[in-house]
């Protein structure tokens, strides 16, 4: 790992041109109450943009050429002679029954990566309490330096929170990975080290294009400031152990986050998507063509349309719910768990270094010490001289 006392003061000269002064030290406070303080869901909203996106585009393009299929059946005699001919109960059965196997399996996998998703999301959160919790143990048993900062809450009454600089760098990782699940960039003022300036610079640092060297990515940079985090403050760590359980909860984190990005990311192979389309297509033209309009006239419209309902519109839902980190809060149908993750940790990690000690704690262990030091002096004087005269 490298130290992170290194001379910042030089850091000036090789970091990019950033927007930081852009992003008041008001607007990063707000920033921070914005993201603790998420609206709830809008459920009816989330119910529309589920219809609008999964169920509206089917139902008019079915509605749409069906209505077509069916004016050229009444207007051309020709039409009415041919439709008939092309009804193939095997082979619409055949192309129905495969249809239905590659909308299943697909509807299946998008569910699937979405669960998982969210349940690596955990791990992830969970590695990052981990290590805030060893890191503040540290610093009470082996005297590692935290040294707690504070920083404006962005609360109305202007109050401030105890942090330190290593928190602020855990808890904006989730945040990073959500964000690169959904494919916007990152702004690190917006995060949690936003409110460091210092912080800032470094990330941006790491981040930027330098001639022909790739960009670091927005995860690895952070990954390897929380490393320089833990050397500027451990103090003759020589124990094994205390690396052993220091890279456990960093391999922990890494795994987490490459197991979100590799399922998020996952695309089958292009003709997969392709052919379910294809298929799904023929299976509803040779049904309205050969069945629908012949046998049910007019009908057919709403026929062909709860046709579609039952089976591709929930395809398309499951479709738009495959990726969770990529969907907004206020426009989902399911709880935004992966936000309410990163604000967890968020919250979690603040409040284990808000104090180094727990004053509590620190009391009654104070109390224990004293009551057994006590017990121990006590132990050692000789017994009590008691004189009797008689009574």
């Amino acid at each position: 790992m490298v130290p992170m006392g290194y001379r910042h003061r030089n850091l000036a000269r090789y970091a990019p041109v950033t927007q930081t002064e852009k992003y008041s030290d008001g607007r990063r406070a707000q920033a921070r109450h914005d993201r603790l303080n998420k609206a709830s869901n809008n459920v009816p909203l989330a119910i529309f943009y589920d219809v609008l996106y999964g169920a509206v585009p089917w139902l008019v393009g079915v509605a749409a050429v069906t209505s077509i299929l069916f004016a050229i059946h009444e207007a051309d005699e020709e039409a009415q002679r041919i439709f008939p001919q092309l009804n193939a109960p095997v082979a619409v059965g055949t192309v129905s029954t495969f249809a239905a196997f590659l909308l299943v399996s697909k509807i299946q996998a998008n569910l699937a990566c979405n669960a998982k998703v969210i349940g690596e999301f955990g791990n992830l959160t969970g590695a990052l309490v981990n290590l805030a919790l060893f890191v503040k143990s540290q610093g009470i048993t082996v005297g590692w330096g935290v040294e707690t900062i504070e920083r404006a809450s962005g609360n109305k009454d202007g109050s401030q929170y105890e942090t330190t600089r290593l928190a602020l760098v855990l808890s904006s990782v989730p945040y990073i990975v959500k964000y690169n699940g959904r494919h916007v960039q990152v702004i690190p003022e917006l995060l949690p080290l936003g409110q460091d300036r210092e912080l800032v610079q470094i990330f941006q640092r790491y981040v930027s294009e330098s001639g022909s060297t790739e960009r670091m990515s927005d995860f690895t940079a952070t990954v390897l400031m929380i490393s320089e985090c833990v050397d500027a403050i451990q103090h003759n760590a020589t124990k094994d152990t205390q690396y052993l359980v220091l890279f456990d909860q960093l391999n922990a984190l890494t795994a987490a986050e490459g197991t979100i990005a590799s399922t998020a990311g996952y695309q089958p192979p292009y003709i997969l998507d392709a052919m379910l389309y294809v298929v799904f297509i023929l299976f509803m033209l040779l049904l309205v063509i050969g069945d629908l309009i012949p046998t049910n006239r007019g009908n057919a419209v709403w026929l062909a349309g709860l046709v579609v309902i039952c089976t591709a519109v929930f395809f398309q839902i499951s479709d738009r719910y495959w990726n969770p980190m990529a969907l907004r809060s206020k426009r989902s149908g399911q709880a935004p768990l992966v936000s309410k993750a990163c604000v967890a940790a968020e919250i979690t990690i603040i409040e284990i270094f808000s104090k180094l000690k727990s004053r509590r704690l620190s009391n009654a262990a104070a109390q224990a010490r004293g009551a057994r030091a006590g017990a121990a002096a006590a132990a050692e004087l000789p017994a009590e001289l008691r004189f009797s005269f008689g009574l």
